[in-house]
């Protein structure tokens, strides 16, 4: 009786041990499955420019140095895509808000002969832009071009045309989201509802 409830015991031993060396397995698993997320790529980095905003107020490279902040590209005569970015900078907005308070927008006019300081605001108002956290630039075209084709790698063409189809300039439409070193961390598609989710989600993360 003894040697039985000795092997009893031990089995019940090994028993245990064995059930915290599987546990120990799901616990180094568990921790495994939950590592941070892999760090945003740097696909690039924003280049020098002074612009002016849509109070007439001076924006560069340098005065957005330390924030994380998301830009695009538009044109206030542009009857076509324009519109549906600025839309989706307005709900981005609302959104980060809630979820990335430092999150700032920077609009780029691709047509700054016609987009002045006050046209800028008129359009900024139209569309309920909050300008604490949303700046609208306009300055000389030759920034405005160097900019988005050489810092931001988008396409920029053509000259307005309020009789074309696409109002005579081709741009880029999505969003690139910056970090506070000025490097490019993203581009985001605005017809796209997960892309515009991702853009909160990367930029909280920065």
């Amino acid at each position: 009786m003894a040697s039985g409830a000795v092997i009893s015991s031990r089995a019940h031993s090994a028993a245990a041990r064995g059930l915290c060396v599987l546990l120990l397995a799901l616990s180094v698993a568990w921790a495994g499955c939950k590592r941070a997320p892999e760090p945003l790529p740097k696909l690039g980095q924003v280049g020098a420019f002074s612009l002016l905003d849509q109070n007439s107020g001076s924006v560069s490279a340098e005065t957005l140095r330390g924030k994380v902040w998301a830009a695009a590209f538009f044109f206030t005569r542009c009857p076509s895509i324009c519109p549906r970015i600025t839309r989706r900078m307005r709900a981005l907005q609302v959104a980060a808000a809630q979820k990335a308070p430092a999150l700032e927008l920077i609009s780029f006019s691709v047509d700054p002969e016609n987009d002045t300081p006050a046209v800028l605001l008129a359009y900024a108002q139209r569309f309920d832009a909050d300008l604490k956290h949303w700046a609208f630039l306009t300055g000389d075209l030759d920034v405005v071009k160097r900019t988005v084709v050489d810092s931001f790698k988008l396409a920029l063409d053509g000259k307005a045309d309020p009789a074309a189809e696409n109002g005579g300039i081709i741009h880029g439409a999505h969003l690139v989201l910056v970090d506070r070193t000025l490097a490019i961390r993203g581009y985001y598609r605005t017809d796209d509802d997960a892309d515009m989710a991702r853009l909160l989600e990367d930029a909280a993360r920065l």
